[in-house]
């Protein structure tokens, strides 16, 4: 018998995917075995001696390991899959910054793979049911209408939906606080919908809207339960989420790589730009590419990630491309074609004018994990999702106010003498200031070189010896453009340590306007926006109803500063107490009122009953025409002509003379479940 060859140690696929925890590395893997034929198993892994949290790990075949000796007895169960001192194997080591990348990889297999078949035959492949409703335990409906009723009662600007399908049950439920509501008018430039817990079949398919603050911290813009991925339940779903934001889009809406949410959001929010999630296209190419990747090892995905991380032009791309497909004849390959179809959605050449704000690659899926996955687990059930969700909302209320105190009084250190630094750290939040600080200090590291000049502009290439690349960077002088193709600017909002360089050898000792996003200044929050009152509109108002609606947005705004601290707390208390005995001495004084009858609007919660069977994918009237809003105005919900008004006690604010009809619709909501009867809400 020839001895086997020494397997190939395949070199580490540069750039190649990074991972923002062991077992997100891990999953990969496994998506990747199944598409080759064969199971995988983590193999070892290793802690760090000072942390104590892991540092590397080792994914392998299942065979891997000596085989067993023919001389010793056999096991009363034999193994399913006997050792063969397999080598197959990949090594992941965890970087400095958190995030986990593949050191090394080894294709080959010394037995046969399964390719045709990944399941084994022994066993019937599972057939995936779709309910197309969702269900509840007994009385699971019931408490989370009670907790929604609860949070309304807390505070008016609570908002929730409930829909219905075509065979009357419950299909959807959608809700968001609050200080969601407000902090959208600061933060409306990116919005994250993330349907991985849906994709991932967790007990509870839940999507959480997503945005990032000032302080570079994620946060809550929404929830809901989906009981399936169908066009119709995510254009609802958007529809709803944009009426409780004042019917303003995102500038940018960013989602999975997935046809239906693609049509969804070109229906209802047709203003944005859509993006895909480049996180999430890179983690499918294992799955979809797998026996291309059994084929070419490597040196494919080398290729892959040259062509669409590196490429600095829509040109350059599209001729790495095509090359790529040539060369590994991947003309059959029908996913490459469709999401090359779309590379304008994800491609980060393409992503000229769009700033993503940190939620496209890595942050994306660390995000998730920061939200979510060490409150909630796959059997977690709906109470205690709501009370989890209730932790995640208190904890990340107080990260915020962490960050803005230590922002207010503790101004981060200058590393170097750098005109920027000196520049940023009066603008930038901390915690933003610190990132961009590292690229101030890796400037050091980079080596400009200028290509050539065509008038004004000018084309650099830039050594980083650091990450041991090239860079070209293109500035114009006469308009302060520039571009760098490592696309941090596009990704993360902040200037990149290439283009730094670039500004100081061209003796530009600042950093451009268009290049200091407000979002990441210390008075991103504190900035007049569209939809901040003036004193004009309080003062002619002849509507008592927009006088309402005013003064509610006034104290919304007013709660989430005086909040802040003791002293800001009780500046605004006395200050409220002042304006009300000045309010009540003038009304005293006024011995008519033109409109005696509180409005419900605004703010006051409304209720829909309407049918979804037809209204689906049409565009909800009473938004109107919506503009692109990256600081949205807060626009008062009214109540439509076709909403029924319904009694709701629980829900009013107290002194409130709201008039309503029976509560009755409420109460046989909460004593619904997977059998319930016909009913379809939208609560507002």
């Amino acid at each position: 018998m020839e001895p086997e060859p020494e397997p190939k140690l395949e070199p580490e696929p540069e750039p190649g995917p990074e991972f923002s925890s062991k077992e997100e590395a891990f999953s990969y893997y496994q998506t990747y075995a199944k598409s080759v034929g064969f199971s995988a198993i983590i193999k070892a892994s290793r802690r760090s001696r000072i942390s104590g949290n892991f540092i590397d790990a080792k994914f392998a075949c299942t065979r891997y390991g000596t085989p067993p000796n023919p001389q010793k007895p056999k096991p009363k169960r034999a193994r399913t899959s006997p050792k063969t001192d397999c080598k197959a194997s990949m090594h992941v080591k965890r970087t400095p910054h958190g995030t986990w990348i593949i050191s090394s990889f080894i294709k080959h297999h010394n037995h046969q793979t399964n390719s045709n078949n990944n399941a084994s035959p022994s066993r019937k492949p599972k057939i995936k049911k779709t309910l197309h409703h969702l269900v509840f335990a007994e009385g699971d409906l019931q408490f989370l209408l009670d907790t929604f009723m609860s949070m309304q009662n807390e505070n008016p600007n609570f908002f929730y939906a409930v829909d219905f399908n075509e065979e009357q049950r419950l299909r959807t439920v959608f809700w968001v606080d609050a200080k969601a509501r407000l902090d959208y008018r600061h933060f409306s430039d990116v919005v994250l919908l993330d349907t991985m817990h849906v994709k991932n079949e967790c007990k509870l398919p839940f999507v959480p809207f997503v945005g990032v603050n000032h302080h570079f911290q994620v946060f809550l813009l929404g929830l809901a339960f989906v009981s399936d991925e169908s066009e119709s339940t995510f254009s609802w779903l958007m529809r709803s989420w944009l009426r409780a934001m004042g019917g303003c889009a995102p500038k940018v809406m960013l989602t999975d790589c997935d046809e239906a949410l693609k049509k969804a959001v070109a229906e209802v929010a047709p203003e944005s730009w859509h993006c895909f999630c480049l996180w999430h296209v890179l983690s499918k190419v294992p799955e979809k590419l797998g026996r291309v990747m059994q084929r070419h090892g490597g040196e494919f995905l080398t290729r892959f990630n040259e062509c669409v991380l590196r490429s600095r032009t829509k040109e350059q791309f599209e001729k790495r491309w095509g090359k790529m497909v040539g060369k590994f004849e991947l003309g059959d390959e029908s996913w490459l074609w469709d999401i090359y179809e779309d590379r304008e959605r994800w491609v980060p050449a393409f992503m000229k004018g769009r700033v993503l704000a940190g939620l496209s690659t890595v942050q994306r899926s660390e995000a998730m994990n920061c939200l979510f996955d060490k409150y909630v687990q796959r059997k977690t059930t709906l109470k205690e999702f709501v009370e989890q969700y209730r932790v995640v909302l208190q904890d990340k209320c107080e990260e915020e106010a962490k960050a803005d105190f230590v922002t207010l009084h503790r101004q981060p250190a200058l590393k170097s003498p750098s005109p920027y630094g000196k520049q940023m750290v009066e603008l930038y939040t901390n915690e933003v200031f610190k990132k961009f600080q590292s690229e101030v200090l890796g400037a050091v590291a980079c080596h400009p070189r200028k290509e050539r000049e065509d008038g004004p502009t000018k084309v650099f290439r830039v050594q980083d010896f650091e990450d041991n690349e090239d860079f070209v960077v293109t500035w114009n002088e006469s308009t302060l453009e520039v571009l760098c193709a490592c696309y941090l600017f596009e990704f993360n909002g902040f200037l990149c340590r290439h283009v730094m360089i670039v500004l100081q050898i061209s003796a530009v000792h600042s950093i451009p306007p268009r290049y200091i996003l407000k979002r990441w200044t210390k008075d991103a929050k504190s900035r007049q926006t569209a939809g901040d009152l003036s004193m004009s509109d309080a003062v002619v108002s002849d509507s008592r109803a927009k006088r309402y609606n005013n003064l509610c947005q006034q104290a919304f705004q007013l709660g989430d500063v005086g909040s802040l601290s003791q002293e800001s707390y009780i500046a605004a208390i006395n200050a409220l107490e002042a304006a009300l005995r000045k309010c009540k001495s003038l009304n005293d004084s006024i011995h008519s009122v033109k409109e005696p009858n509180l409005p419900c609007s605004g703010s006051q919660e409304g209720i829909l009953i309407s049918n979804s069977v037809g209204h689906s994918n049409k565009r909800d009237s009473t938004l109107g025409k919506r503009k692109v809003c990256p600081e949205p105005e807060t626009v008062a919900i009214g109540v439509n002509s076709n909403w029924q008004q319904v009694e709701n006690s629980n829900t009013q604010a107290a002194g409130l003379d709201c008039s309503y009809e029976s509560q009755q619709s409420i109460q046989e909501m909460g004593q619904l479940n997977s059998s319930s009867e016909p009913g379809w809400l939208f609560f507002f």
